[in-house]
């Protein structure tokens, strides 16, 4: 026999377990689902492997960004390209000693993600169509090189005064990226490296969609069907910003098997999805990733992959991964770290349709 409890039922950490699962993923929720059945014989043990995931953006279905067309944005019939104001314009808040609310979308109901004392200032960055509301740099966000936060912010414009000539900046979409009525599916294949399981491959479809009328954020369902019933159908529920893309949580930043809902723009696309025969989604591929879930009596389980998301929402388009479990403990005389014996777990998730509006762009013709 492997050392003790290999390939036998894990169980999640406390802060992973089903009270929490409307934060999980798919690939989450299989830690609970995808288990390796019991092993008739001893293997030999091998040094822990280095980095073996997948590299995603060799992926057949991710092509080089230069062989699609991207849309240019032009201007309407009559207009001209605005030019950048020669003294970027500022907002002071004006309250009578009440603070100004800052918030993740031009709506009142939208999270407010910071607050203005009067006589505070900020950069505008662009305003709304209806000039209800200005956005404003910066309130909170990763620092960038400078140490500057990197968020922008909506602020209502009866609260404010400006300096000089917000009407002459262009107005920002402050529509919603993702609408009620949401849907998506994904299609999943997973296979079983190992003689010792009890099911060698197996595919599975999830699906998602989300109704909630006049609110900020979504409820987009998750549901997750197995074929032939290889394992247990589950469900889970993300909590997404309509107007960034972002799931609430922010599980994602950790975690790529989280990574179903990362934000409008996450980089430049560097590559491009084929999502038909005739159309591609613009996608970020991240460099590999991995996570590491220790399961007890010894054992850890290693996740290493990555994921590609639409640039212009931010939706997960594919992720792939590879699981292992690493032995460090006694057993039978010997001694093992991070000891690994061969069997390993793979998954691939890609997105085969939806109905939000991607950032769809056509190959070049030839």
């Amino acid at each position: 026999m492997t050392p003790a409890n290999s390939h036998r039922t894990f169980t999640l950490p406390a802060s992973l377990t089903p009270a929490h699962r409307h934060w999980l993923a798919l690939t989450a929720i299989l830690l609970l689902t995808l288990l390796l059945a019991g092993c008739n014989s001893e293997p030999a043990a091998q040094d822990a492997p280095a980095s073996q995931g997948p590299a995603i953006t060799e992926n057949p279905l991710i092509d080089e960004v230069d062989a699609y067309a991207f849309p240019t944005p032009t201007p309407a019939a009559g207009e001209s390209p605005l030019e950048e104001p020669e003294e970027k314009p500022l907002v002071v808040v004006n309250t009578q000693g009440a603070r100004a609310n800052l918030r993740s979308a031009p709506a009142l109901d939208a999270e407010i993600i910071g607050k203005g004392n009067p006589g505070s200032t900020w950069e505008v960055v662009g305003q709304s169509e209806d000039g209800a509301w200005y956005q404003v740099c910066c309130v909170q966000g990763a620092a960038d090189a400078e140490g500057q936060p990197t968020t922008p912010a909506w602020v209502a414009s009866s609260v404010v005064t400006t300096t000089t000539g917000v009407p002459e900046l262009a107005a920002v979409n402050a529509d919603p990226i993702l609408e009620d009525g949401l849907e998506a599916t994904w299609d999943v294949d997973w296979e079983c490296r190992s003689d010792r399981c009890a099911v060698q491959e197996c595919k599975a479809t999830v699906t998602a969609t989300a109704d909630s009328p006049d609110q900020q954020y979504l409820q987009v369902e998750h549901n997750l069907t197995w074929d032939k019933a290889c394992f247990d159908d589950d469900s889970w529920i993300f909590e997404v910003d309509r107007y960034t893309g972002k799931e609430r949580t922010g599980d994602f930043a950790t975690n790529f098997l989280y990574s179903y809902w990362v934000g409008s723009e996450p980089e430049e696309p560097n590559g491009v999805y084929r999502y038909s025969h005739d159309q591609g989604i613009a996608v970020w591929c991240t460099d590999e990733e991995d996570v590491e879930i220790e399961e007890g009596d010894g054992w850890t389980t290693i996740y290493e992959g990555s994921t590609c998301h639409d640039v212009k929402t931010g939706a997960l388009v594919l992720l792939e991964y590879t699981k292992r479990w690493l032995y460090t403990g006694e057993y039978d005389g010997n001694t093992y770290n991070r000891a690994y014996f061969g069997d390993s777990e793979t998954l691939e998730q890609r997105l085969v349709d939806t109905n939000i509006e991607m950032e769809f762009v056509t190959p070049v013709e030839k």
